[in-house]
């Protein structure tokens, strides 16, 4: 009998120890969350920057087509116009516009909003408002604006 309690209380204490404890489980679960943390906002910040750039290439792109458009039609689209101009003729403002559009769809930048063009019909602007949506910038950086391109 006194070899069998010897044995039960063995075995009770080897129990005891395969497990962790509620701190140690805490800890490891703060620091798996700190590392997550750590690594989300360096991948947001890589997206960020991957889609102002997507955006310039778009923009650039825009800005071909709208060449095209003035080379056709002897002007560009007016600001009242718009890009749709190089999807959808824009009435008799361009007799010779087409024959095929100049454009797909309207074009959006990397985030899916739609650029911002400004023109009198002999200069134009397009600008990206970003990921904030609003004129100003936001937190990856300045407004893109086809002036201000390389």
């Amino acid at each position: 009998v006194n070899k069998l309690g010897e044995i039960v209380r063995k075995n009770n204490f080897k129990l005891s120890n395969k497990g962790f404890s509620l701190i140690e489980i805490l800890i490891v679960l703060a620091l798996v969350g700190g590392i997550v943390a750590l690594i989300a906002t360096r991948v947001g910040g890589a997206q960020d920057n991957a889609n102002r750039k997507q955006s310039v290439i778009i923009m650039r792109q825009v800005m071909d087509q709208l060449e095209l458009y003035n080379n056709d039609c002897g002007s560009y689209p007016t600001t009242e116009q718009g890009l749709i101009a190089l999807v959808k003729k824009p009435g008799e403002a361009c007799e010779s516009w087409g024959p095929a559009p100049y454009a797909k769809e309207e074009p959006k930048d990397a985030w899916k909003n739609k650029l911002n063009y400004e023109s009198d019909g002999t200069e134009f602007e397009i600008t990206s408002y970003g990921k904030n949506k609003r004129p100003g910038g936001d937190a990856a950086g300045e407004d893109i604006s086809s002036k201000k391109l390389p």
